[in-house]
């Protein structure tokens, strides 16, 4: 096997084993249906590869048009269906050009990709300029990946709270080689 192939072949597998995670069917199950019986229609995903698929066809059935962002030009791929934007989250407002978001889900980015706490406030500034007056932040990351700089230089632009179902913060504990360490949500609205 050639291998790019080989390659190709351990991320899909690795990708479905994330997509089987209590924290992805959680996001897929709870939140998205909950957000959506709130009246959230517009969702933002930071960050996107093959395992948020299901996330997006969970938005469409909700009737949330759902979008998203990464910096890695090949994760265009795997963008959200509603449109899909290449660039950093600390830019945003200019790649957003204008449009505004009911909810962003923030989901695994400190540790994987964001990875440290000036470039973590840079962010939580940006998003907030492109959410809708009472948007909300669906912060996913994982305890002990980071040192929690990130999420706690986070924290004093936001406000925890909760959306039907899915509750200020839970935590999933690691599960075996696609989750080595725990994975925790936060629900924020910006301060």
């Amino acid at each position: 096997m050639p291998l790019a192939s080989l390659k190709a072949f351990i991320r899909a597998s690795k990708d479905r084993r994330i997509r089987r995670l209590p924290s992805r069917i959680f996001l897929e199950t709870v939140a998205i249906p909950a957000l959506a019986k709130a009246g959230r229609q517009r969702m933002l995903f930071v960050g996107t590869r093959s395992y948020n698929r299901p996330a997006y066809e969970r938005c469409k059935t909700e009737g949330i048009a759902a979008w998203s962002i990464d910096m890695d030009a090949a994760a265009a791929a795997y963008g959200a269906p509603d449109g899909h934007l290449i660039g950093n989250v600390c830019d945003i407002e200019a790649l957003a050009g204008g449009q505004r978001f009911d909810v962003i889900i923030f989901n695994g980015v400190l540790g994987w990709g964001l990875n440290n706490a000036p470039e973590a406030l840079l962010a939580v500034k940006a998003m907030k300029n492109v959410v809708a007056p009472g948007g909300l932040l669906f912060v996913g990351w994982n305890p002990g990946l980071t040192d929690g700089a990130e999420i706690a230089i986070m924290r004093p632009h936001l406000v925890h709270t909760s959306v039907g179902a899915v509750p200020e913060d839970i935590e999933f504990p690691p599960r075996g080689a696609a989750q080595r360490y725990p994975h925790r949500y936060e629900l924020f609205t910006f301060a």
